[in-house]
Formats: C-alpha cells, structure tokens, sequence
C-alpha cells in the first residue's frame, strides 16, 4: 500500500516512515531541496517539491498515486512565528490547502485515508483538552493550523475525502533529526555538554509532553484502525494524543538535571513568549476507547531514553 508524507524529513514523519517500511508500506516523501542536507532513509521514494507551490504539491500525488496520506509538513517553532506570521500561514495553512486540493483532483478514487497532524497549540485553555474542546489559539502557529483544520474538515464535510485529525501534545526526542532548539531538546543538549549556565524562559508553564514513540504510534493506530481493521466510521473525527499528565518546565529542568547529573547555572524568563498559555494538559481517553493507543512512557522514562539518544548522537560517554 501507498504512503506519501508530508515533513517526512522531521523528527515525527522520520521515525513514522522507518516503522511502515518495517510493516511492508511503500513510503513516498514530499521533500524540499533545502531539507536534503538532511539524512534521507535509503527506502523511501522521495519527490522534491514545495507545499507553497500547488503544482510541485500536484506532481508529488500524481507521482505517488497515495492511498493514504500522512500530512506532517508545517513550520511549527511557536515564538518565531510571531516574527514571520505570514510564513506560517502560507506554509501551514495554504501548503494544506495545496494538498488537499491536488489529492481532491488527482488522488480521490485510490485515497483511503489522510491524516492530518493538529497541535495543541490550537488551544489556550487551562482544563485538559479533547476533541470537543473550542479552538482558541494565541500564536500564529496556532491560528495557521487552526485554519489548516478547519479546510480539512471542510473537505471531509463536501468532498468526502476520508480526513481524520490527529491533535498530539508537544513532543520530544529528536535526536534522530539532530533538532536541538526545542525546549527539551536544550535543555539535555545543553546539560549533556556541560554549558556552564543556560538560559530559559518561564519556569511555570505547564505543558504534557509525549516522547516521539507514543507519538509516532499515535498516528500508526489511526492507519491500523481504518486501513487494517476497516473502521470508517471514524473518518471525519478528531482525536486528542498525549499523556494526561503535566509538568512545569522548571520540573522537566530538575528532572533532566538529576538524570544527568548536571552541576551548572540557570537563568529564567530570558525568553518570554508574547500571550503565552500557563497550562496545556490533554484528556486522551477518546483515542484509548475508539484506538486502543496508549502512552507507554513516563516522563521520566522518556527523558531517559532521550538523553541516551543525545549522547550518541554527541557521541558522549
């Protein structure tokens, strides 16, 4: 079976492309030219094109005749986008129009399945979110891929194009990708060569954080639901990833700082986001119920196994 994904070269869509590979899927990526400094995976069929440029978008699903299509490619750094809000909006929400269109003309009658990636950054409310939760985002990432959303849905509600939306909390480990400015990933990076003093922003946000497996197997139970086990009736719905559980930053911090062993200086509220929401908790038990996903990492566990893969990717021991 067919598979093209979008951001395929991103931490998410890189471990998500390795695990269908292993099931047998025949895996096909919309790659920028930019983005091929980055490692490719040997299995892949990759198609370079440009998700702001529709006949690039058009020639990659023609190309790649998907029959499901796993749509991670958005610019998702939340605090730059309030410097370049216009970027966001074209990559994120036109680049998912462009999509949606080019599988609409040229992929309808073979697609079975596209999932969209959502975030939780489509929301500001301090109760944990689900899938009835009201969008209400404070940033420009947030309004992009609300919008982004909402055109998708759209698409479901008058074409029938087999959407369904995938709303994961902030994630971490991407050591696979070599990322390094993601608040995690700092903070071990930093931690892990001994930076005698890092500087941070709010030590009292609050977030649930997901490492990348539970992430990855997050999107992997929506194709075995739909594709393997033939339940289209969840074509058309939202479903809320994450691990019900939430942390201050300041609490990650300590943690990672005693997994490691850290002995340096921190500096807080260097970084300041504008309008930044203190608390992002998710109720994840629709996708327990209808997916049978489920986390399988502690925070703790998580770290852990981010912080081996950091060290071998720093090559330290």
């Amino acid at each position: 079976m067919r598979v093209l994904i979008t951001g395929i070269t991103g931490f998410i869509g890189d471990a998500l492309a390795k695990k269908l590979l292993k099931k047998g899927y025949d895996v096909y990526g919309l790659i920028r030219f930019t983005s091929t400094t980055r490692k490719l995976i040997d299995d892949v069929k990759y198609i370079t094109g440009d998700l702001n440029d529709y006949h690039s978008v058009a020639q990659a699903v023609r190309l790649s005749r998907p029959e499901i299509v796993v749509h991670l490619g958005a610019i998702t750094p939340v605090s730059e986008s309030f410097h370049q809000p216009i970027l966001y909006a074209e990559t994120n929400y036109i680049g998912t129009i462009n999509l949606l269109e080019a599988i609409r003309k040229y992929a309808f009658e073979q697609v079975m399945l596209v999932l969209i990636a959502g975030t939780t950054e489509m929301y500001s409310t301090k109760d944990p979110i689900d899938e009835n939760t009201p969008f209400n985002p404070v940033s420009p990432y947030g309004v992009s891929k609300v919008a982004a959303v909402l055109y998708a849905e759209y698409v479901w509600q008058t074409y029938k194009i087999p959407v369904i939306i995938a709303i994961p909390c902030n994630t971490y480990g991407r050591a696979n990708v070599y990322q390094k400015h993601f608040v995690i990933e700092k903070i071990i990076t930093s931690m892990l060569e001994r930076k005698p003093k890092i500087l941070m922003g709010r030590p009292d946000v609050i977030r649930d954080f997901m490492f990348r497996d539970d992430h990855v197997n997050a999107y992997l139970s929506i194709i075995e639901n739909v594709i393997d086990k033939g339940k289209t009736e969840i074509i058309g719905q939202r479903f809320v990833f994450g691990t019900g559980k939430a942390y201050s930053i300041k609490e990650v911090f300590e943690l990672c700082k005693k997994l490691i062993g850290w002995e340096g200086e921190v500096k807080w509220n260097v970084f300041v986001r504008p309008n930044e929401p203190e608390v992002i908790k998710t109720n994840p038990s629709k996708a327990m119920r209808v997916l049978g996903w489920k986390p399988q990492y502690s925070l703790e566990n998580g770290l852990k196994r981010a912080i081996e893969e950091w060290k071998k990717v720093l090559e330290i021991k």
